[in-house]
């Protein structure tokens, strides 16, 4: 059984989804349950109240929050791509994709690893929204630049 909560959150929606007190999933979609049932097939989801919703209100009011002490799980994803979403839990500060490969091992793997960003299932958990381009600016962010812009300037990482 999967649960999950859904809160305001950024002028839009966070919905969080949790197995056996790990989180899961998290999606910044308008609905974020058809987001889920999308990704995965043959879950049974029940709604709920979520204890880590509270540490999402304080993260979009500019508290601190430690992400690392979160239980996380992952209903997915090879040994490659798990590799890569816990050292994107791990890490503090920002990353370029080629400094992340280092960082995982595969300094070579930036594709991969840019592959892997991007199917991350625990966005602000795994910092994937910390992963800027070389070239400078926001990059890409499956939920919009604007989302990344406003996570980005809550832990009050300035781009250039």
């Amino acid at each position: 059984m999967i649960k999950y909560e859904t809160i305001d959150f950024l002028g839009g929606h966070l919905t969080a989804f949790e197995r056996d007190g790990h989180l899961v999933f998290i999606s910044l979609a308008n609905d974020g349950v058809a987001e889920f049932l999308s990704e995965y097939q043959g879950y049974e989801l029940e709604p709920d109240t979520l204890p880590v919703a509270q540490l999402f209100h304080q993260y979009e009011n500019g508290l601190p929050v430690d992400w690392t002490r979160v239980p996380i799980d992952f209903l997915s994803g090879t040994e490659f791509q798990t590799s890569v979403w816990r050292t994107l839990n791990q890490f503090k500060g920002t990353l370029t994709y080629s400094q992340l490969a280092e960082k995982v091992g595969r300094p070579k793997a930036i594709r991969a690893v840019a592959s892997a960003v991007g199917k991350n299932p625990l966005p602000i958990i795994n910092a994937c929204h910390r992963i800027l381009p070389k070239s400078g600016g926001v990059g890409k962010f499956r939920y919009g630049t604007l989302v990344k812009t406003q996570l980005l300037t809550l832990e009050g990482i300035k781009i250039d």
